[in-house]
């Protein structure tokens, strides 16, 4: 569940006004203008903070619930502690000001080490993404390449390509978390109705592993001497329809 944020600000929207209130209670003007710098020196830590927290709400997002991957234990923390700040009342402010042994810079402070704690749980978070996006974008260079012994379908490329701007894109997306979610749902369904790995191609095909590594040659290759392939390659290649257009003997 996303922290709200806006709470947060609302906390310190009023509190220049509780300074003022503070002002006709003391009338002690120069605590008041310390305080108020204070003040001012907290609504920006706190804007700080709630940038960082929209941040890494969104890629917490991504990775537990378009990806469906559990949450990093340093980012439970660094909510857990984000969570404590919220908690602080306006009156828990006054009662700071109010009282000498303790002064309002200490809780600028906590704003601060809650948004470095933040930002460290945002970058762990991009590290599991990137390896998502490393495994996944080798998924589609795998399809792409028995694509380049099938034919190379325009609708199977499109989706690869479109497959491989998603993943891309996730480590500075742009849309809410809920539309990326329903975008990659629709991609990672027609990518699963291509031949997306070699393993898959060859039991669907009933091929033996030695044409698979054959197959894997030619698309690196783009062609293979016919001496090169085994006569059991060429007969299964020639079984598979789809593959029988890709065979092509020069003499």
């Amino acid at each position: 569940m996303a922290i709200q944020t806006t709470s947060l600000k609302s906390k310190v929207d009023s509190l220049e006004q509780k300074a003022e209130e503070y002002d006709r209670r003391t009338n002690t003007e120069s605590r008041v203008d310390d305080a108020r710098e204070d003040l001012k020196e907290l609504n920006i830590v706190l804007r700080k903070l709630n940038g960082s927290l929209s941040d890494f709400e969104r890629q917490a997002g991504i990775l537990t619930e378009v990806f469906d991957q559990s949450l990093p234990s340093e980012a439970v923390s660094a909510r857990d502690e984000v969570q404590s700040l919220t908690e602080v009342t306006q009156d828990n402010i006054l009662d700071v000001i109010d009282n000498s042994d303790r002064s309002l810079a200490s809780h600028v402070e906590d704003v601060r080490d809650a948004r470095e704690s933040v930002n460290d749980a945002r970058r762990i978070i991009d590290d599991r993404l990137k390896a998502i996006q490393n495994d996944k974008l080798g998924d589609a260079s795998t399809a792409e390449s028995i694509q380049r012994i099938v034919g190379e379908d325009s609708d199977a490329m499109k989706t690869i390509s479109q497959y491989r701007s998603f993943l891309n894109s996730i480590l500075d997306p742009d849309g809410s978390v809920s539309h990326l979610k329903s975008q990659w749902q629709g991609l990672e369904k027609a990518f699963d109705n291509l031949d997306t790995d070699w393993e898959g191609f060859r039991k669907r095909h009933g091929l033996s592993k030695g044409t698979i590594t054959d197959l894997k040659k030619l698309s690196r290759q783009g062609e293979v001497d016919l001496d090169e392939l085994s006569e059991e390659s060429v007969n299964e290649m020639l079984e598979v329809p789809e593959l029988r257009s890709t065979i092509k003997v020069s003499l």
